[in-house]
């Protein structure tokens, strides 16, 4: 039986389960994931695997996640500020609890860090306020060049790296019944069933207010949700919209009912974005997960 320590995030909505990365290979994280995603274990929308000393996250599908990535910001925080040994025994994510402190130093007003995540191509700069159980984090990512065509009527693909985003709106695409049977169309109609991760994304202008209603399917984990947030996804919006003017900054709502807020600049002649919102710390512990069940051939008559 899997015996895991594990700490639950919401950055946003867009619950995440990070589990300390102790060298499982890509195929056992993604098993362990599926298992603790399962509403009846610990539930969520997403799982990652985390190396924190080395600051470096892979989700459980290598596939990229801009929400994963802020809450590594928080989780990378809260143990600056309860930098004990106890605490870092219990949270499975010290390398080394010996070399802990038992005084935690004063939240500072920022706290940078930079993580290497899983399918971007360059490190993920993470600023961090706030103290626990809420944080606010921008995750600044310095861009490639993405491609963004218009695949059909109102609606775009847009590729970033490990994920990429269909972009629905306007009147040829209202919100469907069925999201999750939708989207399966869709990810097969456009070729996007072989993607490390590929989002469906309804979204809108109401008042002013962008809004936003991601799908996301996840291919080595074998994961698809409706999710609470989707940080790439917002992302992906900001960048479509931008093509279109000269707007370079952008607050839209997320399903959770918090905003994200994302801005385009540019940096040392990068171009860069950065994703910012909240991140809340849910719970912390251990979890137990059932073995397997061995696979048995059918009865013949």
């Amino acid at each position: 039986m899997p015996v895991l320590t594990f700490s639950k995030w919401s950055p946003g909505g867009n619950t995440t389960l990070l589990f300390p990365d102790s060298g499982q290979h890509p195929a056992e994280q993604a098993w362990l994931a599926a298992l603790a995603l399962d509403p009846a274990m610990l539930g969520g929308e997403q799982a990652g695997f985390v190396q924190l000393a080395q600051g470096k996250l892979r989700m459980a599908g290598g596939e990229f996640c801009v929400n994963a990535s802020r809450a590594v910001g928080a989780m990378l925080a809260y143990a600056a500020q309860n930098s004990s040994p106890e605490q870092g025994i219990l949270n499975g994510f010290a390398a080394d609890p010996t070399q802990l402190t038992s005084s935690a130093p004063p939240p500072c007003p920022v706290r940078i860090d930079e993580i290497q995540v899983s399918g971007w191509h360059s490190p993920v700069r993470l600023h961090t306020r706030g103290a626990a159980p809420l944080w606010q984090v921008e995750a600044l990512l310095r861009l490639p060049a993405c491609s963004i065509t218009t695949v059909e009527e109102g609606a775009q693909l847009v590729r970033l790296p490990g994920i990429c985003h269909l972009l629905l709106g306007g009147p040829a695409h209202p919100l469907p019944e069925d999201c999750y049977a939708a989207a399966a169309q869709l990810r097969q109609r456009h070729n996007l069933e072989n993607e490390p991760a590929a989002g469906v994304i309804w979204w809108r202008e109401c008042q002013g207010q962008l809004e936003m209603l991601p799908l996301v399917h996840v291919r080595d984990a074998d994961t698809t949700f409706l999710e609470n947030a989707c940080g790439s996804g917002a992302l992906a919006l900001a960048l479509r919209l931008s093509r279109s003017g000269t707007r370079r900054a952008f607050s839209i709502m997320q399903p959770g009912g918090s905003a994200l807020e994302v801005r385009l600049f540019s940096e040392n002649g990068a171009e860069m974005a950065g994703v910012d919102g909240l991140v809340a710390l849910v719970a912390r512990g251990k979890i137990w997960l059932p073995d397997p069940v061995p696979r048995t051939r059918p009865c013949r008559a």
